[in-house]
């Protein structure tokens, strides 16, 4: 039986979406963008670095309101690590 990674106690501030990883989805529940949330404006508004779906390197920021994040089920992590670990382990579909 293969076991389970070990998941790493963190002092992760999940009270605010600042400096979360994250992935979307389109309509069959692929990933379609992917990126970072490296501000908020006020309470209502993420700025976000999108990053290329293929290479993962940045290429351009957007103002989103922070509902469209909870309203469209945006996936978010703590750590790039477990950002890119949830393409490579399949947790998320990536399409081909």
């Amino acid at each position: 039986m293969a076991q389970r990674k070990k998941r790493v106690s963190s002092t992760v501030n999940w009270a605010t979406l600042k400096g979360k990883y994250f992935h979307t989805f389109d309509k069959d529940g692929c990933v379609q963008n992917q990126g970072e949330i490296v501000d908020l404006v006020g309470d209502d508004i993420a700025i976000v670095l999108y990053f290329e779906r293929t290479g993962g390197s940045p290429t351009y920021h957007k103002a989103v309101w922070v509902t469209d994040i909870i309203d469209e089920g945006w996936a978010l992590y703590n750590t790039d690590v477990a950002w890119k670990d949830a393409i490579q382990s399949k947790l998320v579909k990536a399409r081909s």
